[in-house]
């Protein structure tokens, strides 16, 4: 199970693993105290984020709050630390159990600074909790901040006798009434919390405080007898431990990929300098021409690469976290099929040149209208496993990339990438197949998309600035039905060409040259074209216009060359 292999690599992900139920957050004020709890001043920490600085992050206790009361020891809101919150009307009820909870801790540790602070708080309850009360550097406190305390230059959340008192609390509460029950990451008996104690945050479409890993919020999804968290049996320590991997993961730039709804984590056991994220998120030309020369001198120099590398996909549905996927390979098969991934992707631009690499969300993308509306899960899912395990795609792609292609009545250079890509997954030694123009390919589907574009040039030249083509009016019937649109459209051409020969003699010459072209292997025009052929015909379409633009750039190119030749020609005359 990959969670269990998180909960295995905690501490590899994260380095040093925090004390139990406790989190790296940020802590805006630090109340300054002497040891009979009296203020001797307030610090203000800085992250450094500018306006939205929410302070210095350091390790403080942690709960999950999703309803009801429930303060944190000795780092918490000014609502729950002071009692200072005047537009929550439970502020009061906060602040008494937040007090009641620092009693206990003095109670139960004896720490000097615990009991200076449980002074203080006796002393802020004689009179009403007021802001003026505080140090006059603390006039900006907002509801938002946290707060915690420093005691003649301790700080008690860092002591290890609050940090295990906390851990003791936080079992007591979570595990009352729990049931035993084998944890099915750990294999051990232990009992089994209600819900797991750390939510995922930075979920695509989850909620900003994060969501949980496993909840259970109506009684048809319940089994065997076992109510909320316990139908999918995993212990406090666990969850806990894959929790803050997973924070971990997605916290850090080089680990996690998101796309659309979806967010890939990736880890190994050892650091390594090669991360897959940035090759997948906007791969930089230099990087993937180095990893593929690097293959190409020598592909078993990746292969054998053994450490293992892991992956798991998440998305949000509601308050929770759903694992999409996961993959359990090695770094070296990753590299591997990563070369594979940027031979199937290659293409031409809309320009006839050697095409920049595509990222996993520009090629997603192009299957949609708006991608951050409407993007599905499983499109983003299928591209990164393609990538990194060598999955074949799915036909499903194929049918979306051909029929946006059709409603947009283009082909741009993503959904083209794509289009051949899925036409040679899976086929090994196919993978330079269809990046440019095949001026040897003889099917019909190919030639007829060939056909439309050079039709579409004829027009254009014919009828400079017009504003809607051909293809903005047949490009649908024509990928489709080919039989039932290209008899009218070479009537039409024949009626440019004329127009053209009288005006544009080399013009015309050259159109008539590449539609006879194309037009000589076609002994006749398909009645349907089959999902594949119409793949072939937006290729074909694409790869004619790129090729035309090249040769026109060529040509400019190249009478730039010769005017400038005669310039310098006539100058030193």
């Amino acid at each position: 199970m990959i969670l269990q292999q998180l909960a295995q690599d905690a501490e590899c992900i994260v380095g040093d693993l925090p004390p139990s139920m406790y989190v790296r957050r940020p802590v805006k004020w630090i109340l300054d105290l002497d040891g009979d709890g009296s203020i001797r001043g307030a610090i203000r920490t800085s992250g450094g984020q500018g306006k939205r600085d929410t302070g210095a992050e350091r390790l403080v206790p942690f709960v999950v709050r999703t309803s009801g009361i429930r303060p944190i020891l000795l780092a918490d809101s000014p609502a729950y630390s002071l009692g200072l919150a005047p537009d929550d009307r439970h502020a009061p009820r906060k602040h008494e159990q937040y007090r009641q909870l620092v009693e206990r801790c003095a109670d139960a540790t004896g720490h000097p600074a615990v009991r200076a602070v449980a002074r203080f708080l006796d002393a802020w309850n004689q009179d009403a909790p007021r802001l003026d009360r505080l140090p006059a550097e603390m006039s900006g406190l907002s509801d938002a901040d946290l707060l915690t305390f420093r005691v003649e230059g301790v700080i008690p959340v860092d002591e290890p006798p609050v940090q295990k008192f906390w851990q003791k609390e936080c079992q007591a509460r979570d595990l009352s009434g729990a049931l035993p029950g084998q944890c099915l990451l750990c294999g051990e008996k232990k009992p089994i919390p209600s819900s797991l104690p750390v939510l995922i945050k930075r979920v695509p479409g989850g909620q900003t405080a994060g969501v949980a890993p496993s909840s259970v919020n109506a009684t048809a999804f319940e089994s065997y007898g076992l109510a909320g968290g316990r139908t999918a049996a995993v212990c406090q320590e666990c969850g806990e431990r894959f929790g803050k991997a997973l924070n971990a993961l997605l916290a850090q730039d080089d680990s996690h990929l998101a796309v659309g709804p979806l967010v890939y984590v990736f880890w190994t056991r050892e650091k390594v300098g090669f991360s897959p994220v940035s090759f997948l998120r906007k791969p930089d030309p230099e990087a993937v021409k180095q990893l593929l020369s690097a293959f190409r001198s020598g592909p078993r120099a990746l292969a054998i690469d053994d450490l293992a590398f892991f992956a798991v996909a998440l998305s949000a549905s509601g308050g929770r976290a759903v694992i999409r996927d996961w993959l359990e390979t090695t770094l070296g098969h990753v590299k591997v099929n990563l070369v594979r991934w940027f031979d199937i992707l290659r293409q031409v631009d809309a320009y006839g040149q050697p095409g920049q690499p595509l990222g996993v969300f520009p090629v997603a993308a192009a299957l949609y209208r708006d991608a951050t509306k409407d993007m599905a899960p499983q499109v983003p899912r299928a591209l990164v496993r393609a990538a990194l395990h060598g999955s074949p795609l799915p036909p499903d792609l194929l049918v979306q990339a051909i029929n946006r292609c059709r409603v947009e009545q283009q082909v741009t250079y993503p959904r083209a990438a794509l289009i051949k890509a899925a036409l040679v997954s899976g086929k090994p030694g196919k993978e330079a197949y269809m990046s440019a123009l095949e001026p040897n390919e003889t099917r019909p589907a190919y030639l007829c998309g060939r056909l439309l574009a050079v039709l579409e040039e004829i027009q254009r030249e014919a009828i400079p600035g017009i504003n809607t083509t051909l293809v903005d009016r047949f490009y649908g019937t024509a990928s489709t039905a080919p039989a039932t649109v290209f008899g009218h459209l070479l009537s039409g051409a024949q009626a440019h060409l004329s127009k053209l020969r009288r005006t544009r003699g080399s013009a015309h010459y050259a159109l008539q040259e590449r539609l006879e072209a194309v037009m000589r292997p076609l002994s006749a025009f398909p009645r349907t074209l089959a999902l594949q052929d119409q793949a072939l015909f937006s290729l074909g379409y694409y790869h004619q216009r790129a090729d035309d633009r090249a040769a026109m750039q060529a040509r400019r190119a190249a009478k730039a060359e010769a005017a400038e030749a005669d310039t310098n020609g006539g100058n030193k005359q």
